[in-house]
């Protein structure tokens, strides 16, 4: 199956889910989720332009509907494994607003900052260390989980490139706090190499409580 359609159904379903609404507009959806197509597809420097290119392949596999020509879809039935499925010379598109959505939301920045000192201003990741890169990343999301908002054993400052990968799935910690990837998780990057790849099973010094992270994993379609 086409890598790309795996996480396109992905960050559909996940959009479904956090809005409550089978009815997608795509500009809301690509200021949701670029930044995971992003994360995921470093090398794609047209990220807009290869969802638009896969949300038409789902329409003609009638897993969407096009309803109108200011972008609207319609989920119909998310296709989960499809063996003719090949990899299509990727037209590249972009979807942003993970982070930007989190911060939108308006994190109070007493928190934040209390976070950002909890953790010596420094992603426990990738060890970036500037605040304006730093993100304050929920482990059982912001969404669906209202109470845990400014819970410090729910969050962590992740980098902003890190966040998006968490929140995309591509790697986790366990209950130990060893960090684990996704097992089809493709990287060229020096930086996800080293930061991810390379620190695989590797502890984490992160102060998040292990069953928000239990209930994190189980919603993981690799875990």
């Amino acid at each position: 199956m086409s890598r790309w359609r795996r996480v396109v159904r992905r960050e559909l379903a996940r959009f479904e889910e956090q809005t409550g609404s089978d009815v997608v507009e795509l500009g809301d959806f690509l200021d949701q989720s670029r930044a995971v197509f992003v994360a995921e597809f470093p090398d794609n420097d047209h990220v807009d332009a290869k969802v638009r290119q896969v949300l038409q392949q789902l329409r003609d596999r009638g897993e969407v509907d096009f309803l109108d020509d200011a972008g609207r879809y319609r989920i119909r039935d998310l296709g989960t494994d499809r063996a003719a499925d090949v990899d299509e010379v990727t037209p590249d598109y972009t979807a942003a607003e993970y982070e930007t959505v989190v911060g939108a939301r308006s994190i109070p920045a007493a928190f934040r900052a209390h976070v950002l000192d909890r953790y010596g201003h420094r992603c426990p990741v990738s060890g970036v260390d500037h605040d304006r890169l730093l993100d304050v990343a929920h482990v059982l999301p912001w969404s669906g989980f209202p109470d845990h908002r400014t819970d410090p054993r729910n969050v962590l400052p992740l980098s902003r490139t890190h966040h998006a990968a968490f929140d995309a799935g591509l790697f986790t910690l366990d209950t130990d706090y060893r960090l684990q990837l996704d097992p089809d998780f493709e990287t060229e990057s020096d930086v996800l190499r080293r930061t991810l790849v390379e620190r695989a099973d590797e502890r984490v010094e992160v102060d998040v409580a292990s069953d928000y992270l239990d209930r994190h994993n189980r919603r993981l379609d690799w875990w």
